[in-house]
Order: C-alpha cells, then structure tokens, then sequence
C-alpha cells in the first residue's frame, strides 16, 4: 500500500470566470483557433473527468512510458499539458491526455496541470 503525501504541486486554478461551458470539446490542443487564448492551470486530479470511448484506448506501453517521464520530472510537470475544457460543475474534461492522467494517478499526483481554450471577446 503507498502512503498519500502533502500535494507536490500547490498552485490550483478554479474554472476561469471566463470559462465557457463544452466549448470545442473536441479541441485536443494540437492547433488554435483564431481569436482564441490557451491558459493553462493546475487542477485537484480528482476534478478531471477522463471520458473514455471504444476508439480512445489506453496502451500501458506508453502509460509506463509516461510515468517513467514523470518520475525524471519530480515536482515537475511536463509540457504540453493535457487538454479539455470547463463542464459546467466546474469539473475539467480531458479531450486528450489520458495516458499522463492515469500515470499521474498511478504516482499519488493530486494536482494535474492542464490546458484549456478561452473563446474570443466578444466585439
């Protein structure tokens, strides 16, 4: 049995003021749209919610691959961040990233940094 330890990661962001609810859900953070913002925060792990699909697998090669990677980083996290967006519960969905999410939960990480889009201002 592992003992649970003080967080590593301390900074927490709350869903922005500015967070639009199932906005491009299926933005995987591989382009941005025009007009739009990327923030990034860390968010308490057991507030993501990893959707999983028949076509969106995890394979424990590349789990293990990324732990090992967590491991080297320490109190560290790795960039780019998993992505996803805001659910109106204040929850944060991940549209990618669910190998780092099941390696974090593997180490006892309690917080995930996380990168989200905010939509443009309105003109």
């Amino acid at each position: 049995m592992v003992a649970m330890t003080e967080p590593r990661l301390h900074a927490v962001t709350e869903p922005p003021a500015d967070a639009v609810p199932n906005t491009l859900t299926e933005w995987a953070g591989q382009s941005v749209p025009a007009g739009h913002v990327v923030e990034a925060g860390y968010v308490p792990i057991h507030d993501v919610i990893c959707l999983a699909t028949a076509q969106h697998q995890l394979y424990p090669a590349e789990v293990e691959r990324v732990y090992r990677r967590q491991l080297e980083l320490g109190d560290s996290q790795g960039w780019p961040p998993p992505t996803g967006y805001w659910r109106s519960d204040g929850r944060f969905v991940l549209t990618d990233g669910r190998n780092r999410y099941t390696a974090a939960l593997m180490l006892g990480v309690q917080h995930l940094l996380v990168a989200w889009l905010r939509p443009p201002a309105p003109e």
